[in-house]
C-alpha cells in the first residue's frame, strides 16, 4: 500500500489500521475511510479540510481524495475523505438557459474547482432551462445526467458523464460465476419494474416504456421542468431506466479485486443452481478494504429495453 499525503509519500511513516475505499456513481462520490496509530504524530502534521490524499495498492488507486472528515479515536487518527473537494458540495443556486450539457458540466466543474469527461452521451445536446436549486454543483449534475440516462462519477478531480447505455454495451470487463451457496453472494429483486413513465409539465408531454413489462405499473411526473416534447421524452427514458435498473441487484464479495470499479461491465455465468442470476450487468458501486485484501460489488442489471 502506497500513501500520498499533500503530494508527499508519507507510507513508511504511516501506520495504517484501517483502509476501505468505496467506489461509487450516480447519487454518491467515491470515498476513502483510512485510520492511522500515533494520532500525536498526525496533530503534528496538521491535516485539514480538502487537503489531498491518494491511495494505491497494486493495479488500484483511488485518485485524488479530499479530507472531509477528521476523527480521533482511542489514540488512532481516522481521516474520511472523498473524491468532491468542498466547494463542489457548497449549496446554491445557478440558472442554466439554452446551455449544452458540455457547457453545464465545464461551468460546474470551473465553480467546483475541478475538471470534467464526458463518455457515451452527446455532448452538445441543448438544454433549454434548468436550476441549481439549493444544491452542491455534483448533486445538481447527478439530477441532470440521471434525466438524460447517465450516471456521474466524480473520480480523481474530475465529474466524469457516463452513459448508460453506452456502458451497457462496452464488452464486459469480467466474467464471474455464481453459486446459489456462494458465500457472500446475495440476489435480490426490490420494488418492481414500471411499464411506462410520463412527464407532463405546463409547456410538453411524453411517455417512455419498458417493451419488456406487460404490467400496468405506471408513473406519471410533473417536476422534471422538461421545456419541449423532446427533451421531455429523452427525461423520460432516463428516468424509468433509472428506475429500473435498480429493480435486480446482485451482490457479491470476493478477494482483493481491483478490476470491481462503478460502471464497469460484468458478465454472471449462467449455472442452473442460480440461474436468476445469469445475464450481463453493470456495477453500482464496489468497496476495497485494502488492508484485510477483500473487495465487495453491487450490480444493476443491464436494461436495453426502455423506448
Amino acid at each position: 500500500m502506497k500513501i500520498l499525503y499533500q503530494g508527499y509519500d508519507i507510507t513508511e511513516y504511516a501506520h495504517v489500521r484501517k483502509c476501505v475505499a468505496h467506489d461509487t456513481a450516480d447519487d454518491r462520490c467515491d470515498s476513502l475511510d483510512i485510520e492511522f496509530d500515533n494520532a500525536a504524530g498526525w496533530y503534528g502534521w496538521g491535516p485539514q479540510e480538502d487537503d489531498q490524499i491518494i491511495v494505491s495498492h497494486g493495479d488500484y488507486d483511488t485518485g485524488i481524495m479530499y479530507v472531509n472528515t477528521i476523527i480521533p479515536v482511542n489514540g488512532k487518527f481516522r481521516i474520511i475523505a472523498t473524491s468532491l473537494p468542498s466547494t463542489a458540495r457548497i449549496r446554491g443556486y445557478t440558472s442554466f438557459k439554452n446551455n449544452t450539457i458540455e457547457e453545464i458540466m465545464r461551468i460546474c466543474a470551473i465553480s467546483s474547482g475541478m475538471d470534467y469527461r464526458i463518455y457515451g452521451i452527446d455532448p452538445d445536446i441543448t438544454i433549454p432551462y434548468i436550476e441549481r436549486n439549493d444544491e452542491g454543483y455534483g448533486a445538481f449534475l447527478c439530477r441532470l445526467l440521471r434525466m438524460e440516462s447517465a450516471n456521474l462519477k466524480c473520480v480523481n478531480g474530475r465529474f466524469v458523464a457516463i452513459g448508460i447505455e453506452w456502458a451497457q454495451s462496452r464488452d464486459a470487463h469480467q466474467t464471474i460465476t455464481v453459486k446459489a451457496d456462494m458465500s457472500g453472494m446475495e440476489y435480490r429483486r426490490i420494488g418492481r419494474r414500471y411499464r411506462t413513465l410520463t412527464i407532463k409539465t405546463p409547456w410538453a408531454s411524453a411517455t417512455a416504456t419498458d417493451t419488456a413489462i406487460t404490467g400496468n405499473y405506471c408513473i406519471t411526473l410533473s417536476h422534471p421542468p422538461a421545456r419541449d416534447v423532446l427533451q421531455a421524452g429523452r427525461w423520460a427514458r432516463g428516468l424509468l431506466l433509472h428506475k429500473n435498473r435498480q429493480h435486480e441487484r446482485l451482490a457479491i464479495t470476493t478477494d482483493y479485486n481491483v478490476g470491481f470499479t462503478a460502471m464497469t461491465r460484468i458478465n454472471i455465468k449462467d449455472n442452473t443452481d442460480c440461474a436468476d442470476a445469469a445475464g450481463e450487468w453493470i456495477i453500482a458501486q464496489a468497496h476495497h478494504d485494502i488492508f484485510n485484501k477483500k473487495s465487495s460489488v453491487e450490480m444493476f442489471r443491464c436494461i436495453s429495453t426502455i423506448q
